[in-house]
């Protein structure tokens, strides 16, 4: 995703149509385009094809039923989309939270574990990014202890191996007796969140909005634009070619966001920032247990800071 500043409509339009969507769209426009240019000169010069004379109300109830799809569909990618965010927003609020405790929990002298959560903690959100865009990569993972990341080579589901991880260093904690058997059980839940978390995205990633209803409203869409200048040559004449082209520009535009944003874990410009939430989570984690972090990563968690993921 890139992230950018809404600085005014102009910019935004621009930014927009500036993206692969945009120009996806365009070339759809196009071979609209050429239909509408060659049925509306030959309907107006050469052939009277009689499908000018369809009833407009026959078209008005089609576009109703159109719209009410076209409504669905957007609401249904959206709350994929909003769901996925609900879930690395709970994310962030977790790592915190497991960041917080074991700030509280350890010793200021004990170096050595509060290195082991900053860097595990920070590890599993690049864990489970890389695992929602089906990427294997941990060279973004911190290494927590001699041999530790090497060990994560040996999980094919690298979050599961980082909450492992932190599994057995909690539990060690808690056999030595640097953990109480209260602090224990309230940790427990922070650990298991993660797993929850990571189980929600997976299956907003897994289960997609179904092959036959996508591919029905696209050619609803599409018998929608074939016969749209038809009803409307009579009356706009020539200027039914930018009168067609608007509408598709709308009804095309509506159908290829949603199908944008319903697998919002992507590469996508409108997918969701999971570079910057990872960093995020970095950061904050990083500084709640006073470990000191480099500048520059520190400004990439920021929201106005640009990023291509």
């Amino acid at each position: 995703m890139i992230i950018y500043k809404n600085a005014g409509l102009l910019p935004s339009i621009w930014h927009f149509h500036t993206g692969p969507t945009a120009k996806a769209l365009v070339r759809r426009l196009i071979v609209i385009a050429i239909y509408v240019i060659l049925i509306t000169i030959a309907e107006m010069r050469y052939i009277d094809l009689r499908l000018k004379d369809t009833p407009g109300s026959f078209l008005s109830a089609m576009g109703i039923l159109l719209s009410l799809l076209l409504i669905f569909r957007t609401n249904t990618a959206y709350d994929r989309f909003y769901e996925g965010r609900q879930a690395w927003g709970s994310l962030v609020n977790n790592c915190r939270n497991l960041a917080i405790f074991f700030n509280a929990v350890l010793p200021e002298g004990d170096t050595a574990s509060r290195n082991f959560y900053a860097k595990a903690i920070s590890n599993f959100p690049f864990a489970l990014k890389n695992h929602l865009r089906d990427s294997s990569n941990v060279s973004e993972l911190d290494m927590v202890e001699e041999g530790e990341r090497r060990d994560l080579s040996n999980f094919d589901h690298k979050p599961a191996g980082v909450a492992n991880q932190l599994w057995a260093k909690t539990e060690a904690l808690y056999r030595e007796g640097h953990i109480s058997e209260s602090q224990h059980i309230n940790l427990n839940q922070y650990l298991t969140t993660l797993m929850d978390v990571c189980g929600v995205c997976e299956r907003i990633k897994s289960t997609p909005i179904p092959f036959s209803y996508t591919l029905f409203i696209k050619l609803f869409i599409m018998f929608y634009v074939v016969l749209l200048p038809f009803t409307v040559m009579t009356a706009f004449g020539y200027l039914t070619i930018p009168a067609v082209l608007l509408a598709s520009y709308i009804l095309v535009g509506l159908e290829m966001i949603g199908e944008e944003i319903e697998e919002p874990f992507g590469f996508e410009r409108n997918d969701l920032p999971l570079n910057q939430l990872s960093q995020l989570i970095r950061v904050n984690v990083h500084d709640i247990l006073q470990i000191n972090l480099p500048h520059v990563e520190k400004l990439a968690a920021k929201p106005g800071f640009t990023i291509v993921t």
